[in-house]
């Protein structure tokens, strides 16, 4: 298997947590007494049906293509998952900007001046100072530390949206088998060539007995991107979006109290 028994342990046990983490949310953020009715749509219908996607996308990933696989998934799983892991980036990447909108919304989208803040420049990215600047002095840290994986989601959606879509490879070689795999696909193409069907199945079946799967996903190869092992990442990036939904429910309270 590519993971650990104790790497699957940990992945199989964040995943049966993400239902619950998924409803908490939704629940609070439908259940707060919002100032004004667009903050109220952005969680109800940004956030929370963000979040619920988010949730299905982690559980049929999991069930169509689990980090347990051994075998080479077939085409179709391999496009139904990359569908979703998909779907995912998009909804991560939209879940952050209408937590943003929510607090924009509550704060009558004005900085820490109180002056205007366009609607380009509502969200909660390293590129938003004027809707961090009105933040906590712990929130804006905390962002602060999540700067990097800002670019990588930014990397990725943009990726997805207007360059190279994510791609799952459907095996992979070793370094150790590379030169004698190529050898032996040139041996199959003569072999085919030639007619010799025994020599050909058997070269074949030599061939695939050197692939791998590795549960990995990425955009480009000229871009020289590095490979995702996209099950933790997965869970990772929804634990990340969690945390930012429950501080930013603190601060939303906080104002609620200050009115």
């Amino acid at each position: 298997m590519y993971f650990s028994a104790e790497t699957l342990k940990a992945l199989r046990s964040k995943e049966s947590e993400i239902e619950l983490i998924y409803k908490y949310l939704s629940s609070n953020y439908n259940d707060f007494n919002f100032r004004n009715a667009r903050s109220r749509e952005f969680a109800m219908h940004g956030l929370s049906r963000r979040l619920h996607t988010m949730t299905r996308a982690i559980k049929r990933v999991f069930s169509i293509l689990p980090p347990e696989q051994k075998d080479i998934p077939n085409k179709d799983i391999l496009s139904d998952a990359t569908i979703n892991i998909q779907s995912f980036i998009f909804n991560t990447f939209g879940a952050i900007d209408n937590i943003g909108w929510i607090w924009a919304s509550e704060t009558g989208q004005k900085n820490s001046k109180g002056s205007p803040i366009p609607d380009k420049f509502v969200g909660l990215g390293p590129k938003n100072t004027s809707i961090r600047q009105t933040l906590s002095a712990d929130f804006q840290k905390y962002l602060t530390t999540l700067d990097e994986w800002f670019e990588n989601q930014t990397n990725y959606r943009h990726a997805l949206a207007h360059r190279i879509p994510l791609y799952i490879p459907p095996y992979i070689i070793s370094d150790a088998d590379r030169i004698k795999f190529e050898e032996i696909c040139k041996m199959i193409n003569t072999a085919y060539l030639e007619k010799r069907w025994s020599d050909h199945q058997m070269l074949v079946r030599e061939r695939d007995r050197m692939k791998r799967f590795a549960p990995v996903i990425q955009h480009s190869f000229y871009e020289e991107t590095n490979p995702i092992r996209f099950h933790p990442q997965m869970i990772a990036d929804f634990l990340t979006v969690e945390q930012i939904a429950r501080r930013m429910l603190r601060e939303l309270n906080e104002l609620r109290e200050g009115a």
